[in-house]
């Protein structure tokens, strides 16, 4: 992620400093509670989903014609959809021996046992930390099917996923209705989204969130915004590749998260 695995630490901090929840003693519980959820559950679920190339092991299901042994049923006829879903079992069996264990077993367990920690976790923190776990398991679902399982996102996935859903998270925390946050996430959303182009696109996120901070009335805190951008747009002079350009930006996309958290 190249620096980018403190964002979601820093959108659940934010999400509450911005929203209610004072950073004093009695504050943290809720908090780490939350930063468990969001690195112990949602985190290694986003990886184990959107870092496995899924569609190179299942492209080979689509012709795949060998079987293996399995135990017959009982009155089993041949040619019915019986002996047909018997025979796709076969198949299946002998294609996750050879094929889909060795690539997609450790993916698995690591996404099911994530589940696990976030469920569990949720149930914890509260009834919105198990709603947005719901959305989270979805959208990320979502992005690796948008992206045929090709082992990686876009970054407008990627910002609400590391970005969005924790900052709303922290949010929720402080027990306030979550239309405001919902604006402020969809803003960092697009910010990110935008800026992690190594483009001219790099331009309109930050752009977007200066123009919610003007509408805000936070002034300064929009040409901060813009300030903390510079960086970012000076590295696009050099046309770097995608991923120098992103541990590049990391800190700076961090500190915007801070202002934003800062002035709302």
């Amino acid at each position: 992620m190249d620096g980018w695995g403190w964002l979601p630490v820093v959108a659940v901090i934010g999400g509450a400093w911005a929203y209610g929840v004072a950073l004093k003693h009695e504050a943290l519980t809720p908090i780490l509670a939350a930063l468990v959820l969001v690195l112990g559950g949602w985190l290694p679920f986003w990886r184990a989903l959107t870092l496995t190339p899924w569609a190179e092991s299942l492209a080979l299901w689509r012709t795949w014609d060998h079987e293996e042994n399995l135990p017959r049923w009982p009155y089993l006829q041949p040619g019915t959809p019986g002996a047909a879903l018997h025979r796709a079992l076969r198949q299946a069996r002998s294609w996750w021996h050879t094929v889909g264990r060795a690539t997609l077993a450790a993916p698995l367990r690591a996404a099911a046992l994530a589940l696990v920690v976030s469920a569990l976790t949720a149930l914890i923190v509260g009834r919105d930390a198990l709603l947005l776990t719901l959305f989270m398991t979805a959208w990320t679902e979502i992005a690796v099917l948008w992206h045929g399982g090709r082992g990686e996102v876009g970054a407008v996935w990627g910002a609400g996923g590391l970005v969005g859903l924790p900052w709303l998270l922290g949010a929720s925390l402080g027990g306030t209705a979550l239309t405001q946050p919902a604006l402020s996430a969809l803003t960092l959303v697009s910010l990110i989204g935008s800026y992690a182009h190594p483009s001219p696109l790099a331009a309109s996120g930050p752009a977007l969130a200066a123009g919610f901070l003007v509408w805000q009335g936070q002034y300064l805190a929009a040409g901060g915004i813009l300030l903390l951008a510079l960086p970012g747009w000076m590295a696009l002079l050099y046309h770097p590749q995608v991923h120098v350009y992103r541990r590049t930006i990391a800190p700076w996309l961090i500190g915007m998260i801070v202002v934003m958290a800062w002035v709302l």
